[in-house]
């Protein structure tokens, strides 16, 4: 217990003694108070979560995420699949379309499908014109001739230009332009023949020929047509591809797949593929292609899918 004089609160209360008492001068000292006693306690208050609460938001938390992922999960892989979906139908259509166009420039009676159906072969045109059946500048058959004049028209042609005379097809004896013509022997049987033109317009057209073109070549509507070397496209289901084949020049059998020239990828994810031509269509004057492409991709909300169908109408007249 301190002293009266060590204590401030006692000496406080004697300074001022209670009302009606006289201080005692030299008075007995008054206890010390202990401090406590006459400081009133303040009061912390405890900041934070508890273990408790923490441990409900994280539930509470967990269950709303829940609940809104059912309603975010589903639109999104919707919107994936679509994306994915879109993507394979540009794919498709432009790899179609790029055999249409060819389809379309096709010499008559020159595509010709792989029993397989997974590869079609053509022989493009890049212009035709009439050669004069009467007169000086006329083209004879069956006997050599190196040089004809064209009626309306010039033909522009290409440097090494091959032209081609009433093709018939594949197996026709003197009227198919897939067959051979190096040598004398093959051009007596061969409706294909190279110009020596220089590249330009041309109104009257000398070629290189080593025999006579087939007498039964020379039939209405009495044209000349000028062509390219081939061209395929052929589906791999195995590498899942469709591939473009030019360059490799004219063979009597149709090649599966095509070797040398170049090539160009057009689609990529194919698992089903179907080339047909319509054969019956010949006698006609007309001919029908059906392409048939089928690509697929993966996606994370699964396997997306497209097939695509595209017909082609085509010229037959030679």
């Amino acid at each position: 217990m301190l002293e009266s004089d060590d204590c401030p609160h006692n000496a406080a209360m004697r300074r001022q003694p209670p009302k009606g008492v006289k201080a005692a001068r030299g008075g007995p000292a008054l206890p010390c108070a202990p401090l406590q006693d006459i400081v009133p306690q303040r009061t912390h208050r405890q900041h934070g979560f508890t273990l408790i609460e923490a441990v409900m938001v994280i539930v509470i938390t967990g269950v709303l995420m829940a609940i809104v992922s059912r309603f975010i999960v589903e639109p999104v892989r919707a919107y994936l699949s679509s994306v994915a979906r879109a993507a394979l139908v540009d794919t498709a259509d432009a790899a179609l379309r790029r055999v249409g166009r060819d389809l379309r420039v096709a010499l008559p009676n020159s595509v010709r499908v792989t029993p397989s159906g997974l590869a079609v072969e053509l022989i493009p045109t890049s212009g035709g014109a009439r050669y004069a059946t009467e007169g000086a500048g006329r083209l004879d058959f069956g006997v050599v001739d190196t040089s004809f004049d064209l009626v309306g028209p010039p033909l522009t042609l290409a440097a090494s230009q091959q032209l081609v005379f009433y093709n018939l097809g594949t197996g026709i004896t003197g009227s198919d332009a897939y067959a051979a013509n190096g040598t004398a022997a093959e051009q007596a049987l061969s409706n294909r023949r190279t110009a020596t033109n220089a590249a330009g317009s041309a109104t009257t057209v000398t070629l290189s020929s080593a025999a006579g073109l087939p007498v039964g070549d020379f039939a209405p509507p009495h044209r000349v047509q000028a062509v390219g070397t081939p061209i395929s496209y052929r589906c791999d289901l195995s590498a899942g591809t469709l591939t473009r084949y030019q360059g490799y020049g004219f063979l009597a059998t149709q090649p599966d797949p095509p070797t040398g020239g170049s090539s160009a990828l057009l689609a990529s994810g194919v698992t089903g593929c179907r080339f047909s031509y319509e054969a019956v269509a010949v006698a006609a004057r007309a001919a029908l292609v059906t392409l048939q492409l089928t690509l697929s991709t993966s996606t994370t909300a699964g396997t997306e899918s497209i097939a695509l169908h595209h017909a082609v109408h085509g010229d037959n007249l030679p």
